[in-house]
């Protein structure tokens, strides 16, 4: 039995290309995001939120996500290099 002031913490189920990982925190910033893989996600790759309906959000390292179930984050090359015809 749980004291009254005691709260289970609640856990949000969220991908980052296309891995499971599990927070229970309420808000995390675009840097902790990066942190959750092992190793964390490089400087030279963008974070994107997927967004339906819209275009995916570009994620940057202050901004502060609001935690939900089922958000889906993905990673891309921050310059893609054109090859040389």
């Amino acid at each position: 039995m749980q004291s009254a002031g005691a709260q289970k913490k609640h856990e949000f189920h969220i991908q980052i290309d296309r891995k499971q990982y599990v927070v229970i925190e309420m808000k995390l910033t675009g840097t902790q995001i990066r942190h959750l893989p092992s190793p964390p996600i490089g400087e030279d790759r963008d974070l994107y939120e997927v967004v339906p309906g819209r275009p995916d959000h570009k994620i940057s390292d202050s901004e502060v996500v609001e935690m939900k179930d089922e958000l889906r984050f993905f990673t891309a090359p921050r310059h893609i290099n054109p090859g040389i015809l």
